[in-house]
């Protein structure tokens, strides 16, 4: 790796990491207002300031699991089924911020003493494939692209595992894996090619609606219909990254068009700063975004961390 290319993966990674926890603290006091026109009403169209609050209260969920997969994978050299979800459970036994109702379902399975594997596995067969599809899996899994930015194979791996940890069902692991990919090719400098990615994604044999939604992210955001029905679906959470590895414009205007549109906004702008700050790099966010996250630095460290370890 050249003194030159350094600087710039570094700021990729702090950028990845600080965009996820940016947005994701943008978007939550927005999550459970409905329908979209009550968003613009009670925001007057404006959203680009993190609640002070947020400095002193504890990570949110799709923060929090983050940082967990980062962790296991900086500790163990690779994900583990059992060793993650019992991380997940201490998570939810200690904190549990945000937990949604799958991840929260199969943790408890987990804490009754079932399998890791065999606890997920069966909440996707008892809710069936399309109550089964939430966006958990997308919404955590992009730090796993900073330390396997350039191993595709183990990628897709480690990634496939980050999902099956809480949801089994093959939407939800191809599409956070349909992310990952996307955002290795930004550290490694290549645009988005949505063909390209679906084609890959269908090798690997990902459901044909993994590939089908990878193309139809190259429509515009509002046509996502993401304050609709199935807010939470897997597909659309993928969609808003690959749209945002695309759209013109600064990570204010970008977040704040999203979260205006509603639908899970916190979960939506957590995946869009993730693919913004990888894609425009630390620099890009405001300094007062990240000066009222909880604990940036140890996010910070953890950016490096990762990084560090593709370099090796």
């Amino acid at each position: 790796m050249t003194s030159s290319i350094a600087p710039l993966l570094s700021s990729r990674a702090q950028g990845l990491f600080l965009g996820l926890a940016s947005g994701n603290a943008l978007g939550l006091p927005w999550e459970n207002t409905w329908p979209k026109q009550e968003i613009a009403k009670l925001s007057g169209g404006t959203i680009r300031e993190i609640a002070a609050t947020e400095r002193d209260l504890p990570w949110d969920d799709d923060l929090a699991q983050a940082v967990i997969l980062s962790q296991a994978l900086l500790e163990k050299g690779e994900l583990e089924l059992e060793d993650l979800g019992q991380r997940f459970l201490a998570w939810m036994k200690e904190n549990g911020r945000g937990i949604g109702n799958l991840t929260q379902r199969v943790l408890e399975d987990i804490a009754q003493g079932t399998p890791v594997a065999e606890a997920s596995a069966y909440a996707q067969e008892s809710l069936g494939r399309n109550w089964s599809a939430g966006n958990g899996a997308v919404m955590r899994c992009a730090p796993l692209a900073i330390a396997l930015w350039n191993n595709r194979e183990e990628l897709v791996k480690q990634t496939v595992l980050s999902a099956q940890v809480t949801h089994w069902n093959p939407l939800c692991v191809w599409s956070a894996v349909a992310f990952n990919l996307a955002l290795a090719g930004v550290f490694a400098g290549k645009p988005l090619d949505c063909i390209a990615l679906a084609d890959e994604l269908q090798a690997l044999g990902a459901p044909s609606a993994v590939s089908d939604a990878i193309n139809g992210a190259k429509a515009p955001l509002e046509r996502f219909q993401l304050d609709g029905k199935n807010k939470g679906f897997t597909l659309k959470a993928m969609q808003v990254g690959l749209w945002a590895l695309r759209v013109h414009g600064t990570p204010e205007d970008i977040l704040e068009a999203l979260i205006l549109e509603g639908g899970d906004t916190d979960t939506n702008a957590a995946i869009a700063g993730a693919a913004l700050g990888a894609r425009f790099g630390l620099e890009s966010l405001p300094e007062r975004w990240i000066a009222t996250l909880a604990r940036p630095d140890e996010i910070r460290s953890l950016a490096d961390a990762l990084l560090a370890r593709a370099k090796a």
